[in-house]
């Protein structure tokens, strides 16, 4: 600690305090080497009270009777290590010729297990076994279907030289190998990017990809290739009973596959599936609405087909859209992994998703720019504008520019309304009642609903 004093800016001192200042000098002169002796004597006691009894011959740490700082559970790296070490040498001793049981081989990678139960999506699950210690339940999530988690490109017989020069279409994810074959699972907008694809594993080998059915209202598809070299499968979980606050992880493929595997952790942002209006046909106009999961993981361009996991490494979603306006962030959307599975199932059962047919093409009132007037009555200023008919449609009696404004008992207001009400509460051949206006008059028809051509 330091004194500020005014003396010391005093120039002209006088004779008297200059001999007193001698004398004072003199004095602190002879105090200081007394103090400086007594804490030297100290210093040396207590460098020699500390030396250690007796020096190990080896030159290793004595590690007897030594107290680490901290819980057990929260000791440093260096005793960490060295009780690590010690740990594997003794499973290494005691386990001998019987530690292949749980790794394949004596040394082996940990793949044994997934690769054991390929045939189903139960390969890959459980902790994985790769000899890792995972600092995070994130991060030993993650793991258990990193692998699992593929590129989708066109195809090419160039050989690729830099992976920042190589677009990727979207993401997939393997989730079953039966015999010869695995099985991905992806988007219908992803699969329908191009005619040839192919997917990229995460050691970066390419393989050729075939579709074997899409489905464009749900915007899934399903590709198989050859399970040669594929040894993860991930795991479904559900997502009926997610909770707002969980983990969330996105694993895919934003931008070019420079940036493949990109992994980003957030949240369930909420509790209940949201609806989120899409256009089926890409003209613009709103004619579907998707039920889908909410999270701010980071979801980019790339990502669409991507794996949503829950912290148990399973997965919980298929990652499918964001909201991109300006100023918005972290709100990115993913297929309920619920309502996905069997439409998964159908694709690879049958190639497409049989859905009650209507027979008719046609555009919300809202969305209706034909010349042709329409003549409704006053006060009714919505519905869906029949543009085209064809099969059931046509053999009751509809007609092009029939306004639809009913389903049996259930008000029609644009197309996301009808398309929902036959998706969701009709089947194939079910009776239906459609009520129209035509020329200004309400109409009826029943007719009975066909199956949704390819």
């Amino acid at each position: 600690m330091s004194f500020f004093r005014d003396d010391f800016y005093s120039t002209k001192p006088s004779r008297r305090s200059f001999r007193r200042s001698r004398a004072s000098q003199s004095a602190g002169t002879l105090w200081l080497a007394i103090v400086l002796l007594v804490v030297g004597v100290t210093l040396v006691a207590v460098i020699i009270a500390n030396q250690p009894e007796t020096l190990p011959v080896s030159g290793e740490v004595q590690q007897e009777g030594r107290e680490d700082r901290g819980s057990t559970d929260d000791r440093g790296a260096a005793g960490s290590q060295n009780e690590d070490q010690d740990g594997r040498t003794a499973a290494q001793e005691g386990g001998g010729s019987n530690s292949g049981a749980d790794s394949g081989e004596e040394h082996g990678t940990g793949n044994a297990g997934s690769a054991g139960g390929s045939t189903g999506a139960g390969a890959g699950s459980g902790a994985p076994d790769d000899g890792v210690e995972y600092r995070s339940e994130v991060a030993r999530a993650i793991a258990q279907v990193y692998d699992a988690v593929v590129s989708i490109v066109m195809e090419s017989e160039e050989e690729i030289t830099d992976w920042n020069d190589i677009y990727s279409i979207g993401s997939g994810i393997i989730f079953r190998m039966q015999g010869d074959t695995a099985y991905v699972v992806t988007n219908h907008h992803v699969a329908s990017a191009a005619e040839n694809l192919e997917i990229v594993l995460s050691n970066g080998v390419k393989k050729k990809a075939e579709v074997i059915g899409s489905d464009a209202i749900s915007d899934l598809a399903v590709l198989k290739t050859s399970a040669e070299g594929i040894s993860k499968v991930a795991v479904f979980g559900r997502s009926s009973d997610l909770q707002v606050g969980e983990p969330a992880i996105a694993i895919g493929n934003p931008l070019g596959l420079g940036y493949a595997h990109t992994t980003t952790q957030g949240i369930i942002s909420a509790s209940e599936l949201r609806s989120i209006p899409v256009s089926l046909s890409g003209n613009g106009i709103l004619d579907w609405e998707m039920e889908v999961i909410q999270t701010d993981a980071a979801i980019n361009s790339g990502n669409s087909g991507g794996a949503l996991i829950n912290i148990k490494g399973e997965v919980i979603g298929i990652n499918t859209m964001k909201i991109a306006w300006f100023g918005v962030e972290g709100l990115g959307f993913a297929i309920p992994i619920d309502l996905a599975a069997p439409v998964i199932e159908e694709l690879i059962e049958k190639g497409r998703v049989s859905r009650p047919y209507l027979g008719i093409t046609a555009v919300s009132v809202a969305d209706y720019t034909d010349r042709e007037p329409l003549d409704l009555p006053e006060g009714v200023n919505s519905g869906a504008v029949i543009m085209s008919v064809d099969g059931p449609a046509k053999e009751a009696g509809l007609r092009a520019y029939d306004v639809i404004v009913k389903l049996d008992e259930t008000k029609v207001d644009d197309m996301i309304e009808l398309r929902k009400y036959l998706y969701t509460h009709k089947q194939i051949g079910n009776p239906i009642v459609v009520t129209v206006y035509r020329n200004g008059r309400e109409r009826t028809y029943d007719l009975v609903l066909g199956e949704l051509p390819d």
